[in-house]
């Protein structure tokens, strides 16, 4: 009885597993001038602004440097939107949807 528990509870598991890829949404990734997300100035050396804070590290990589995870930065204090960052190239991204619209923008999602 206990190793038919175990089966079942497996093979639910495995089902859930295989429709969480399927369902995972594929990124494009289009790269955004920091300007554009960030408040800050800009010296001869580049762009300049506070240090933002990473919301986590998301499964999503950066193009330029292959295998960095990109870190998620929300909007806050000097932040204008969310964005993702590569904290190796100091690169920022917005990651959109197959129809063109961002992944990032909360603010568009309608709640029931």
């Amino acid at each position: 009885m206990v190793a038919a528990e175990l089966l079942k509870k497996h093979d639910l598991d495995q089902e859930y597993a295989e429709r969480r890829r399927k369902s995972a949404a594929s990124f494009t990734l289009v790269q955004i001038a920091p300007w554009e997300v960030v408040d800050g100035e800009m010296l001869e050396q580049g762009y300049a602004s506070d240090d933002a804070s990473a919301a986590g590290k998301m499964r999503e990589v950066c193009p330029y440097c292959r295998h960095v995870p990109l870190n998620l930065i929300l909007r806050h204090r000097h932040v204008k939107r969310a964005h993702l960052f590569c904290e190796n190239c100091t690169r920022c991204f917005d990651a959109l949807y197959p129809d063109g619209t961002s992944a990032l923008v909360f603010g568009a999602v309608c709640l029931p």
